[in-house]
């Protein structure tokens, strides 16, 4: 179930990104509102002014995810929350593999309606421990194809 203090509900693969007990939570930082690289040039023919514009068509929308991931807050032992830290920081991992097939992206933005968006994981998760083996603010790019619908 999605944090209610999330403005803009995530899900990827059908995977919630924003969970209501706050051990994952994801939001986009970059990509929702900025448009995609196009494919296809305009052709410049000597002898004539200007140029004939050729057909474009939308290609790639970088994405960029951020967030925390952290331990269960109702573990009462360290070795608890190293566990549940490190279960959580694996599901982060295992759903955002860069050699995993891409799936989508949906959101539901502030007015109710949903954006969704074929992504796929590029390399390199990034992950700060804030505190060690509990506490992480996490970085994760995707490349979506084309443009939200």
């Amino acid at each position: 179930m999605t944090s209610p203090i999330a403005t803009i509900a995530l899900t990827f693969d059908g995977i919630d990104l924003q969970r209501s007990d706050l051990q994952v939570f994801l939001e986009i930082v970059h990509g929702l509102n900025e448009t995609p690289s196009v494919r296809g040039t305009d052709t410049i023919v000597p002898g004539l002014a200007g140029r004939i514009e050729g057909n474009r068509i939308n290609d790639v929308l970088p994405i960029t995810l951020e967030g925390l991931v952290r331990a269960d807050p109702t573990t009462t032992t360290t070795s608890a929350a190293i566990a549940s830290f490190r279960d959580n920081m694996q599901s982060i991992r295992t759903l955002f593999a860069s050699n995993r097939a891409r799936a989508n992206l949906v959101a539901t933005l502030e007015d109710g309606t949903t954006a969704t968006i074929s992504a796929r994981p590029l390399p390199g998760i990034i992950a700060n421990d804030t505190v060690k083996s509990e506490f992480a603010n996490v970085s994760i790019e995707l490349e979506g194809s084309g443009d939200w619908t």
